[in-house]
């Protein structure tokens, strides 16, 4: 018994060392990535602005995200897009890619089978409606509950699905294999309200005045949730490195002026549009902040250029 449990301590002191002695370490997650020369992102299929493809081009603020977390660890970035929601995390835990950068939502259950960085994006439950089904007032994703003869269109395998059989029977639900699949069902008569995250909808409205006189938007938050970058579970330097990054680009403004863009801005759209560029006073308050927007639209051109941005 004695001699067992000296070998025991033998072999936890061994175990210690290989964690503590340089050269003895393991390789993590962002070792392998840089060895590799390139970080593999499982991104969203045509969930604007966060991802969309424009000119032949991916474009959207998690493709920017993505890109910038890859310059930060010196390598190229590759993007995949399962073809629906469903597979993001099989994906990621079947080694096809090394992060989840999709516009998901923070849970519970898919925190048993991933890690979750810190939110960078905050969104509400939100809907899109015929004018005519909805009441008069009707501002928010709860006035489809006053909807006669709802067929709802929702994201399959989305927190929007969730919640959506929480609320109404499985009759008046119908499943897409993305949101603007739904919306495009919308539009085209097949059912008459769908669902999304608030910046989904906010996105579709301004994209689409033509449908103003017939489509209404709700986008009256009902709940908070948090979009958030997923890993495998096991590496906690990368996660804390992740939650750096992530703290980083919004203490220094980098995320704040992205989201400008996308969300104010919308340059995509390529309509006038009576927004005013934000001037030093108002938002580029100093040099620092105009050279992270210099090197955002040098970092782009570049990747277009180098054709470092490449997708499955």
């Amino acid at each position: 018994m004695e001699n067992k449990m000296k070998l025991l301590k033998c072999l936890l002191l061994f175990c210690f060392l290989l964690g503590t002695l340089p050269g003895l370490s393991f390789a993590g997650e962002i070792e392998r990535i840089q060895a590799k020369g390139e970080l593999v992102v499982s991104l969203n299929k045509g969930y604007p602005p966060f991802s969309m493809v424009i000119d032949n081009q991916l474009q959207g603020l998690d493709v920017d995200l993505a890109a910038l977390v890859a310059e930060s660890l010196g390598v190229k970035v590759r993007f995949i897009q399962p073809d629906t929601y469903d597979q993001q995390i099989p994906s990621l835990l079947s080694g096809k890619a090394d992060i989840i950068i999709a516009a998901m939502t923070k849970t519970v259950d898919r925190g048993l089978k991933v890690n979750f960085t810190v939110p960078y994006f905050q969104v509400s439950q939100s809907a899109l409606v015929l004018r005519e089904k909805a009441k008069p007032g009707a501002e928010s994703y709860f006035d489809l509950l006053e909807v006669e003869g709802l067929k709802l269109g929702v994201k399959a395998d989305t927190t929007h699905e969730r919640f959506a059989r929480e609320l109404f029977p499985p009759t008046a639900i119908q499943l897409y294999p993305t949101a603007d699949a739904a919306a495009k069902a919308l539009v085209a008569g097949q059912i008459n309200a769908m669902a999304a995250d608030s910046p989904f909808v906010t996105i579709w409205k301004e994209a689409h005045p033509e449908h103003y006189l017939k489509i209404k938007p709700l986008l009256k938050p009902v709940t908070r949730e948090h979009y958030a970058f997923a890993i495998r579970k096991g590496d906690m330097d990368f996660l804390t490195w992740l939650n750096l990054f992530l703290n980083q680009i919004q203490t220094d403004g980098t995320l704040g002026l992205l989201a400008h863009e996308y969300f104010e801005l919308m340059p995509w759209l390529d309509r006038n549009k009576n927004v005013e560029t934000p001037t030093r006073a108002v938002f580029l308050k100093n040099k620092f902040i105009q050279q992270k927007k210099d090197q955002i639209e040098k970092r782009r051109q570049a990747l277009k250029q180098k054709n470092k941005i490449t997708y499955d």
